[in-house]
């Protein structure tokens, strides 16, 4: 039986209701985070809150419980529903008007593709990219697209053509030993994972900048790779058909030093929680 938790109760999947009001049904109205479980604990706790507290502030909703009882909840939903490794879903919505907050924990185990990505070009960017919105409608449709041209993912392109991300995950591009990565200016989410590689990758002496990438300039000499919390890094096979460079050499490095990042992130909270 799938066990998810509703406002802080242990319930079944099938027995968990929301409010017909929730602003969440009838506007679309929330936020979700995804955080990659390790042992039954969250990697990267503390930035994924940050990101959530900072959402809400800027939709006006409320916090809608102690940082603590989110750790809590969260470890004893993974152990409850006997997923150790592998996700966790953090969705607060709206509610009701005048009404508190819902928030919905859900664990899961997720299997990716086992060999590099086949992108696309998708002519679109998402609204409010900055924020982890409920509203998936646009990244749905550009993994639709994807599914139907044979490919794994898509990128979300401009008018310009420039790449900005992907449906799921943020982008980065190793060219002539430097990682570029679309800068933060509202048209991406600001990735946990994509943070971390940048930080990891300028402290291991990998130049690191925010740059904007035209997908008509990628060449077979350059490697994308995409980041996100619960897959970490994976390498691009090609765009719109185009083969690019599989450098397996910046990949390991950057895994490498994000795998070092989650362990030292789930002892730090462990420590933290009592866990």
């Amino acid at each position: 039986m799938t066990h998810v938790m509703l406002n802080r109760t242990l319930i079944p999947a099938e027995r968990a209701m929301v409010p017909a009001l929730d602003r969440g049904l009838t506007h679309g109205l929330g936020l979700y985070e995804t955080l990659k479980l390790a042992d039954h604990v969250p990697v990267f706790f503390e930035q994924h809150m940050d990101r959530l507290h900072k959402g809400l502030a800027q939709l006006g909703m409320q916090t809608p419980e102690p940082r603590a009882a989110m750790a809590a909840d969260i470890v004893r939903l993974a152990r409850a529903a006997q997923v150790p490794n592998g996700a966790c879903r953090v969705l607060v919505t709206a509610g009701p008007p005048r009404g508190r907050p819902t928030v919905l924990l859900q664990v899961e185990v997720r299997v990716f593709p086992d060999h590099p990505l086949r992108l696309i070009s998708y002519r679109a960017l998402r609204s409010a990219a900055d924020l982890k919105a409920k509203t998936f409608t646009t990244s749905y449709l550009a993994q639709q697209a994807a599914t139907a041209a044979g490919a794994d993912d898509a990128l979300f392109v401009d008018e310009s053509g420039q790449a900005h991300e992907a449906t799921t995950a943020n982008l980065f591009l190793y060219r002539r030993d430097e990682l570029l990565t679309p800068p933060l200016d509202g048209s991406i989410l600001p990735g946990v994972v994509r943070g971390q590689v940048m930080g990891l990758a300028a402290s291991d002496g990998i130049p690191v900048r925010e740059e904007h990438i035209a997908v008509g300039d990628l060449t077979p000499a350059d490697t994308l790779l995409l980041t996100s919390s619960v897959r970490g890094i994976v390498l691009a096979a090609s765009i719109d058909g185009r083969a690019l460079d599989l450098d397996e050499g910046i990949g390991e490095r950057l895994r490498g030093l994000l795998a070092t990042a989650e362990a030292d992130s789930a002892a730090a909270f462990a420590a933290a929680y009592t866990v």
